[in-house]
């Protein structure tokens, strides 16, 4: 089974679609590829959810389980050239709303492990949803391989963990972090 790309809600796609394009028309761009690129040519690629974690859950060690959902992600094309990403948050109304257009090392370390994760024997074997997962205390950014037997971490570039681009397994993923995350909570003696 391939790498399997999550459906968003249906007035999603379309909803940022239209933001990104409402942008574009009224030159709101300030970041280089978006600013340069022409409307006709922009698309989204890759629906991913996004999710995230604690500081607080990870120093106590707990495990994917803690992980909320807080969006919607998808890469931002210029033809065939991954160049941003949009992101969506929920709105009062339980609707999706565009929160951020973002460029920059993850959103080409996405692309990337993507590209590289989609030629991973193990997923031919077994089919893995495609999630994003957030760490922001810790500035870690994870493609979360989810299946409903076994989970996979990719941590992107820059991580303060390394391995960037590589299948992690969860629990050594998740024990490198927690350590570094009790080392970020408690003050030194």
């Amino acid at each position: 089974m391939p790498l399997h790309l999550p459906e968003p809600p249906a007035d999603v796609p379309d909803k940022v679609k239209g933001r990104l394009h409402a942008f574009a028309d009224g030159g709101k761009f300030s970041t280089k590829a978006l600013k340069g690129a022409r409307k006709e040519n922009l698309d989204l690629s890759t629906p991913h959810e996004v999710f995230t974690m604690g500081l607080d859950d990870l120093a106590a060690g707990a495990g994917l389980d803690h992980a909320q959902p807080v969006g919607w992600r998808y890469l931002i094309t210029d033809g065939t050239q991954i160049i941003a990403s949009a992101e969506t948050v929920p709105a009062p109304d339980g609707t999706q709303e565009v929160s951020q257009f973002t460029e920059g090392p993850f959103v080409l370390g996405t692309d990337k492990a993507v590209k590289t994760l989609r030629k991973l024997p193990q997923l031919e074997k077994k089919g893995y949803e495609l999630r994003l997962l957030r760490i922001p205390a810790l500035y870690v950014m994870a493609l979360w391989l989810h299946s409903p037997t076994d989970d996979l971490l990719v941590p992107l570039e820059p991580s303060p963990i390394g391995k960037e681009g590589k299948p992690v397994p969860t629990a050594d993923f998740l024990a490198e972090l927690s350590d570094l995350a009790r080392n970020t909570t408690t003050p030194p003696a």
